[in-house]
């Protein structure tokens, strides 16, 4: 049965609107632990006003948003039912300074109540997951405050810009949180040059504030006639953790990923210490910081990025639907069809891909594949092989296609249609593999019957991110800390799942882990996966999300970070650490 193209494009929207869950390790008996509340450490009343005094009456105390649900002074039916409509919004999500979207991995201590009153044995207030106080810091000066008073009382220091965040790292325990949402300057140049660098070239370029969100800066950059390479979801902060993680965007293929692009990075160091870093100036940091992930290195406070000239957008949504009930022969066409993206993208297209079952539950694959400048005529002579294919003897009775085509006259303008804002409506489980060219053409059998394999009721929707290429592999010789598996990537693979109510969550991230991510690994067992787009908990994560680059991120962390003031799961040495059920952050016995 087909589906309308517009149906679709919504569909391949999701992409980019995924959350994740979080499982609390046990913690050691370890006494280095980070100070809680109830601890003799903590600070008191006074040195929190000094606190609040140093940074200009930032300091905020944690006010659980949920807590307008539950029995006591604060109950208020109105609110709550306005609270219940906006806890899913990812727009309200990022301009609030406590929440995070979907916080079922921190044990969601204050959930939304459906807009009315909970019972009345239920609790609400800042427990596992939350912090406790947040800086709403507008200035590095005040982050500097913020890390150097974690640092003092050893206190958990997290970062938070949107809260976008699929593996819960932008939220913590007990912890202190430095809320960067609301630095937005920008400042868009045509001859920048880094600082003290003089064997620089100029670029047309933007310098971002930590807080600044794609949907805001490509607005920006299309009002002085630029683009940017930027992600796939408008609410999305431009320099966090999506940038210092590699940044794969839609764009990919013609102009690298996100992280490609930064020019110069400003930053408050673990040891609350503003510096500037680029190839001349602070190198070191300058190369952890592209691609070594968020939340570990520093609190980068701005970036600069190169820009582009605007270009026309063509698009070409086409869709394979069954026609028949032989399933078999579907897999074994998406084998086929999955073959063909190395082609594709050497011939200049890019975009996503969406398999999933259709209204009469038989399986289909849609894609919006689009290309910078081109045109449609030259898109649909690239894709012709696959319309070919389904009219050989082995498919004409079983898949049907179509193709709708879309002329953007600038990349805003297909920002705008092919990326709303969205809402979250349950707790992703998002096993990845980082799919090359060997993966995807070696033995197409096998690849299909590895799809058809892990299909089941815990998957949601196979998505693929067909953004690597020759835009990605153009920057392979030059130096910084993103998984080099990148540059021969095509096709970044989710199998993507979820879970609404605590007793799905272990069925579905047991299936996702012994399955799923099982399977996708003896796809392309010598590539990775995208650290901001994994399983939570994955094996091996250290060789998965950086590949050899891990040993030299571990040593540079250790030696600017040593007393860990800055940890997050699974980001660089964070193996140091474990987590308690109570909240417990504590040095791992062995480190």
């Amino acid at each position: 049965m087909k589906r309308s193209s517009v149906h679709i494009m919504h569909l391949l929207s999701s992409l980019a609107y995924l959350t994740s869950t979080r499982i609390f390790a046990e913690a050691t008996t370890s006494t280095d632990c980070k100070c809680q509340p109830s601890q003799s450490c903590w600070p008191d009343s006074h040195a929190w006003s000094r606190l609040n005094i140093t940074t200009n009456g930032a300091l905020l105390k944690t006010i659980p948003p949920g807590i307008v649900c539950y029995p006591g002074p604060a109950y208020d039916k109105i609110a709550c039912e306005q609270f219940n409509e906006l806890s899913s919004n990812e727009g309200w999500i990022s301009s609030n300074p406590y929440y995070v979207m979907n916080p079922g991995w921190n044990g969601n201590p204050c959930p939304p109540t459906n807009g009315t009153e909970a019972t009345p044995d239920s609790t609400c207030g800042p427990l596992l997951g939350e912090p406790v106080y947040v800086i709403n810091a507008t200035s590095a000066n005040q982050i500097e405050a913020g890390v150097k008073f974690a640092k003092q009382y050893n206190i958990r220091l997290v970062i938070k810009n949107t809260g976008h965040e699929f593996l819960g790292r932008s939220s913590g325990a007990h912890s202190l949180s430095i809320w960067t949402h609301n630095m937005r300057e920008t400042t868009f140049t045509d001859n920048f040059k880094p600082h003290n660098c003089p064997k620089a070239i100029a670029h047309s370029a933007v310098t971002v504030g930590a807080g600044m969100q794609w949907k805001d800066l490509v607005t920006a950059a299309h009002g002085h006639g630029k683009l940017v390479v930027s992600g796939g979801n408008p609410t999305v902060g431009c320099i966090g953790g999506y940038l210092q993680g590699g940044g794969h965007s839609p764009i990919g293929n013609k102009y690298g990923m996100a992280v490609d692009q930064v020019l110069e990075f400003n930053l408050v160091t673990p040891a609350g210490k503003y510096i500037t870093a680029n190839e001349c100036e602070n190198s070191d940091y300058f190369w952890a910081l592209r691609g070594g992930g968020g939340s570990t290195f520093g609190v980068v406070t701005s970036a600069t990025l190169r820009t582009y000239p605007t270009e026309e957008i063509n698009m070409v949504v086409q869709m394979f639907n069954m026609t028949s009930n032989d399933t078999d022969v579907m897999w074994d066409f998406l084998g086929y069809v999955h073959s063909e993206l190395p082609r594709i993208t050497n011939a200049g297209m890019m975009g996503y891909s969406f398999i999933y079952n259709d209204e009469s539950q038989k399986v289909g694959w849609a894609a919006a594949f689009i290309t910078v400048g081109g045109s449609i005529e030259n898109a649909t002579k690239i894709l012709q092989p696959l319309y070919d294919e389904t009219a050989t003897s082995k498919y004409k009775d079983h898949i049907i296609y179509s193709q709708d085509n879309y002329t953007f006259p600038n990349y805003l303008s297909y920002f705008l249609v092919f990326f709303p804002e969205a809402t979250t409506t349950t707790n992703a489980v998002l096993p990845s593999r980082l799919l090359d060219e060997q993966a995807l053409t070696v033995d197409p059998a096998y690849f299909s019957a590895t799809l058809k394999k892990m299909w089941s009721p815990f998957v949601g929707a196979y998505l693929g991110h067909i953004i690597g290429g020759p835009g990605v592999a153009q920057y392979k010789d030059v130096d910084m800390a993103l998984n080099p598996a990148w540059r021969r990537t095509v096709d970044h693979f989710i199998a993507a799942s979820g879970w609404d109510t605590p007793v799905q969550r272990e069925p579905v991230l047991n299936y996702a882990h012994n399955i799923l991510e099982y399977n996708l690994r003896k796809l392309a067992p010598e590539t990775g996966q995208y650290l901001n787009e994994a399983l939570y908990g994955s094996d091996n994560w250290q060789a998965n999300n950086w590949g050899t680059n891990y040993p030299r991120l571990f040593a540079f962390k250790n030696k600017v970070d040593p007393d860990g003031v800055l940890y997050c799961f699974n980001c660089v040495g964070s193996e140091q650490w474990v987590e308690g059920e109570n909240g417990s952050l504590c040095r791992a016995s062995w480190a």
